[in-house]
């Protein structure tokens, strides 16, 4: 029988030794990463089961529509509204998809990790394998960013907007009143509760949600197509006359924020539009022969969603103008169909309900995938109150970090007014993650280049191009630094520094969390250790090992005998 596979991730105490309690192995704080022992399974007195079914598990089409699903929903009908804002220019716009959907190709980087190390969790692992020393402390910034950042407050709001647009009679969204925020809390509610207790409805609808959102993008790029050759109710705007655009006054007073730092943000909104393509990292243990399902999957899912989202950004612009897009806010897509089709009743009630089903489908992925890693994080005891957020009751699915990722969710929503919230939240999260992104494309390389790490003993024959995320490396550097170029982009209530300075200072915040966690508290009494067991089944065992101080006998002085 296979043995099983023992990951051991201690923390670490002030004492340079630690006795385990019950049992015999004294374990040394100068361990780092991943580790494989074997050890006696009978004497251990506290563990913790988590099981995942076969039948649960994703295949090839799940993984892609799993990864399609979270790409595909709020960011395409929303942000192009604030990215022509940020550009002021057609073909700027234009080139910033494509080279969105370029960089998005750096999902060779997450597939060469994720190959190597089929584990769920995703950042999370692949940091821990990078960067060894101090220890815990690349897992606690990422933990930082991810639990208070990936939510689905964005999702959420936008799926509440466009159903309010298909049901108001003159097609205006009280953005600003209670409505919106009931119809988002109970949307992400009802999608908890469903991931929770009925996993495989969850799956299901997913898959159906995926599928649905392919034929809408298809759908629009055909309206797009009947706007470019003349058949459309309005006028054609005429935005492929020149480079820019045409000029009207609105395009005029906004020549003056066509700098930098708007081109850095334009691209932060693209980058959220297509983020997601690491979805199926979240989730590897879940995943049915996950390196060769992953090398399947993430290609087709994302050489479909570039060629969509690229097309269909041709399409707006082929039936709205500048002006019409940078005031259409979230709803883009629902304006965008009234401009082609006219106000009739499929245009204005049955789209935006089309729109606001893509947006729940967005917010389903999603809450598949980051409870995951939530999951991970709370079985190590990285999170306060792991065993709760760690716990899989009733039926073998993350409902605790399925309840973390609701607490969170609804804090966002119910704490910001919901016509601010989203672009701010969006921009946060990704700018915040991109900072782990860069330090993994950076571990990339260093493993590939550095022998004595013998990364290419342990990853499988797929391997990422070094030149292709040495570029990814490029881009994740600009937009990282060109939002602190003074601007008013963000309007006079939000100062230009906010986004680029909170997304940089969770760095700090998680260093100062590594610090507490892992040096103050185990310095002033117990401790939990947890020992992962990855199981012959694919099941995974968590010991948790009460750990206290080796009493250090002291030494008697000797009298002096006269």
């Amino acid at each position: 029988m296979q043995e099983p596979e023992i990951f051991e991730q201690p923390v670490r105490t002030k004492d340079p030794e630690a006795i385990v309690t019950g049992e015999e192995t004294t374990y040394h704080t100068g361990y780092t990463g991943f580790q494989t022992n074997a050890t006696d399974d009978s004497s251990l007195t506290d563990y913790h089961d988590f099981v995942f079914p076969e039948d649960r598990k994703l295949g090839t089409w799940s993984t892609a529509f799993l990864i399609i699903n979270r790409v595909v929903g709020t960011g395409i009908f929303s942000t192009p509204s604030s990215i022509i804002l940020y550009t002021n220019s057609v073909g700027a716009t234009l080139l910033f998809w494509v080279l969105g959907g370029v960089m998005t190709f750096a999902l060779f980087v997450y597939l060469e990790f994720g190959t190597a190390l089929p584990r769920s969790g995703g950042e999370k692992v692949y940091l821990e394998r990078v960067y060894r020393k101090p220890i815990y402390l690349a897992t606690c910034i990422f933990a930082v960013q991810f639990v208070l950042f990936a939510v689905s407050s964005g999702g959420s709001i936008s799926f509440s907007l466009y159903l309010l647009r298909a049901a108001s009679s003159d097609g205006q969204v009280p953005s600003s009143s209670w409505i919106p925020r009931v119809i988002s809390v109970a949307a992400i509610t009802v999608v908890c509760l469903i991931h929770a207790f009925i996993p495989k409805l969850g799956i299901w609808l997913s898959n159906g949600l995926g599928a649905f959102k392919l034929i809408l993008l298809t759908l629009v790029v055909c309206t797009g197509w009947a706007a470019l050759s003349g058949r459309m109710v309005g006028e054609s705007p005429g935005n492929f006359s020149s480079f820019n655009g045409p000029t009207d006054g609105m395009n005029a007073e906004l020549d003056t924020q066509r700098t930098t730092a708007g081109y850095a943000l334009a691209l932060l909104q693209v980058l959220y539009s297509y983020s997601g393509w690491e979805n199926a990292n979240y989730v590897l243990t879940e995943v049915r022969d996950a390196p060769r399902t992953l090398r399947r999957a993430a290609p087709i899912a994302i050489s479909a969603v570039t060629l969509l989202y690229v097309l269909a950004n041709i399409s707006f612009f082929a039936a709205m103008s500048k002006k019409d897009i940078s005031k259409a806010g979230v709803l883009v897509g629902a304006d965008f169909f009234r401009k082609v089709w006219g106000e009739n009743a499929f245009a204005t009630r049955a789209m935006p309900v089309f729109i606001a089903l893509s947006s729940l489908g967005n917010v389903f992925a999603q809450s598949f995938a980051m409870p995951r890693v939530k999951q991970e994080l709370a079985k190590e005891g990285i999170l306060p109150f792991s065993r709760f957020w760690a716990s899989d009751w009733p039926i073998n699915s993350p409902t605790g970090a399925i309840f973390l990722h609701w607490l969170i969710t609804v804090a966002f929503i119910l704490g910001s007014q919901v016509d601010e919230v989203y672009t701010f939240v969006t921009n946060i999260f990704i700018y915040s993650g991109n900072w782990i992104k860069l330090f993994l494309a950076m571990g990339l390389l260093y493993l590939n280049f550095k022998s004595s790490e013998r990364w290419a003993d342990q990853r499988t024959t797929f391997r990422s191009s070094p030149l292709l995320t040495l570029f990814w490396i490029i881009g994740l550097l600009f937009s990282l630094s060109a939002p602190f170029v003074p601007n008013n982009l963000l309007g006079s209530d939000v100062p230009f520094y906010v986004v680029p300075t909170l997304g940089t200072s969770m760095l700090a915040i998680g260093a100062g969390y590594w610090l507490i966690w892992a040096k103050v508290l185990p310095a002033l009494g117990f401790q939990i250790q947890h020992e992962i067991v990855q199981m012959p089944d694919g099941s995974e065992r968590v010991k948790y090992k009460r750990m206290k101080p080796k009493k250090r006998r002291r030494k008697q002085r000797k009298r002096s005998v006269w």
